[in-house]
């Protein structure tokens, strides 16, 4: 008896939950609600703001114009996956894989994007206005006229990364925008101490009072005095 009510009672959570998760393709949505498990899943337009994806398959998923909001993607494998026109403001992704990721035009304001994979991710248009980049990886993706404005790098204590309660063994210091293009990005007040720009792409980019001490700029890249900050200005 106890466990037909359990049945019925996860078979109604799941139902709630998809009355409020709508998308493109509703037995994709179910399937990614119950297992978490949703490779090459068409998931356009799903509603998921503040859910649970942590450590979720995504790979290859359509989330074009999903909103999520608030979402806990800590861990989760969103490589080659689009996220194009996605609203992700809020939403934590901690040391999420998004290699090869289509994020054009993604909304990522204040966004936790600590130690995120996004080697050669397509982030051209983006808004990250502070979003937390601390440890990120964003090896030759392209960030043509992407906001940057107030993005900055917080951990808990120097050295000490925490994820979902469990301290991470690595040292986390700068972003990592190596061969990055950032034509037309906007930087101003970014926060990127320590970070590798080597071989990046500067053209027409602002960088007025950008944080860049350590840093390694792009060989050749002269910052004039009047466009460097400094830490709290």
């Amino acid at each position: 008896m106890k466990a037909g009510l359990l049945v019925v009672a996860a078979t109604m959570a799941v139902i709630g939950w998809g009355m409020q998760a709508k998308a493109e393709n509703p037995a994709h949505l179910f399937q990614l609600i119950g297992t978490k498990q949703c490779q090459g899943c068409d998931l356009s337009g799903a509603q998921l703001a503040g859910f649970d994806l942590r450590g979720a398959d995504l790979r290859d998923a359509n989330l074009a114009g999903a909103t999520l909001r608030g979402a806990n993607l800590n861990e989760a494998n969103l490589v080659r996956a689009n996220l194009e026109g996605a609203k992700l403001p809020d939403a934590s992704l901690v040391a999420a894989k998004l290699h090869g990721a289509n994020m054009m035009g993604a909304n990522l304001t204040r966004a936790n994007l600590m130690m995120a994979r996004m080697v050669i991710a397509n982030l051209e248009g983006a808004n990250l206005e502070g979003a937390n980049l601390v440890g990120a990886d964003l090896e030759s993706a392209t960030l043509l006229g992407a906001n940057l404005h107030n993005t900055h790098q917080s951990v808990a204590a120097p050295g000490i990364v925490m994820l979902d309660g469990v301290p991470l063994a690595t040292e986390v210091m700068g972003v990592n925008l190596r061969d990055a293009d950032l034509t037309d990005a906007n930087l101003t007040r970014a926060n990127l101490n320590w970070s590798d720009l080597t071989g990046a792409k500067l053209d027409n980019t602002d960088v007025t009072h950008a944080q860049l001490q350590g840093s390694n700029l792009p060989e050749g890249f002269q910052l004039e005095a009047t466009q460097v900050g400094q830490v709290g200005q």
